[in-house]
């Protein structure tokens, strides 16, 4: 079995006229409609599984506009050692009916909190095989979250004209999916984490989705109330140092401001995966820049 089963050609083509419409690479929406398959079958998965990080801004929300490869869960509670195998069964399952490979098998660990999946897959425009990533992460439970249709370039593109397909495929569907408030929280900490770690590879693509998210966010009292719950949550890993309150976040991103951190890698990496002309600092201007200006990241419990 592989993800075209019998079907081969009729994807083939099908992909094709998406891509050429679109004005995507056969590969990336020959990819979003593996993630699609993939994200359909898990969200028959009677686990509480969450979609969330930045693929689910652009699959479930519509709001960037850049290629994202992983597709990051976690669950809306402390998951037991049973149901981490339970989600480390379920995750291999959905990969070996969709004829998925998985290429690192001797880095999962089932009751680990953290697993990032690399599988490998036959593709219809490529001799050798592409990847898709899936990440679980389990620190910590997510919050808010509710029921969004999840999207795909060849879904929108029967929806918008009409089109029904000859062969089996769900065009929407829906699953549990982290809050805008929340992921732009989360991103927010991430780059003063990056900043304090000094790396900055590949995570300047953060910056995007901050700008991206602004204008559907309020800096309001509850946001406020919300970054402090997710601060001390946040507390509690090692791997955020930034929620540490030695910190003080807006003194970080105007550092990362003034010291233009991320530049290089936004230039040489992040725009590379952009549809569409976004400078980095349109980035800053449109994201960061209007955090520091109130005092929703000042810590006041």
């Amino acid at each position: 079995m592989n993800w075209y089963s019998n079907y081969k050609n009729e994807w083939k083509e099908i992909i094709e006229t998406v891509a050429r419409e679109e004005k995507r690479s056969n590969t990336i929406v020959e990819k979003d409609l593996i993630q699609s398959l993939f994200l359909y079958e898990l969200s028959k998965s009677n686990l509480p599984f969450v979609f969330k990080g930045g693929t689910s801004l652009s699959k479930a929300y519509g709001l960037i506009d850049r290629f994202s490869e992983d597709i990051d869960l976690s669950m809306n509670k402390k998951p037991t050692d049973s149901e981490k195998r339970k989600s480390n069964e379920t995750i291999m399952n959905i990969a070996n009916s969709l004829g998925l490979e998985l290429s690192n098998p001797d880095m999962i660990k089932t009751r680990y909190n953290y697993n990032k999946y690399v599988f490998k897959y036959d593709s219809l425009f490529s001799m050798d095989k592409l990847e898709i990533i899936i990440e679980t992460s389990y620190y910590q439970s997510v919050y808010p979250i509710s029921k969004h249709i999840i999207n795909s370039y060849i879904g929108n593109f029967c929806k918008n004209n009409n089109i029904t397909l000859p062969i089996p495929f769900v065009v929407d569907f829906e699953m549990n999916v982290q809050s805008i408030e929340r992921t732009f929280i989360d991103k927010v900490f991430a780059v003063c984490d990056y900043k304090i770690q000094n790396m900055e590879d590949r995570d300047s693509r953060h910056l995007y989705d901050i700008a991206k998210m602004m204008p559907l966010i309020s800096l309001d009292s509850k946001l406020d109330n919300l970054i402090d719950e997710v601060r001390e949550d946040r507390m509690i890993s090692k791997n955020n140092p930034s929620a540490s309150l030695g910190y003080n976040i807006n003194d970080m991103l105007k550092e990362i401001i003034d010291k233009r951190f991320y530049e290089r890698d936004y230039n040489f990496v992040t725009k590379k995966l952009l549809y569409e002309d976004y400078s980095y600092d349109k980035a800053i201007s449109n994201g960061i820049a209007k955090i520091i200006s109130t005092d929703v990241f000042l810590y006041k419990k």
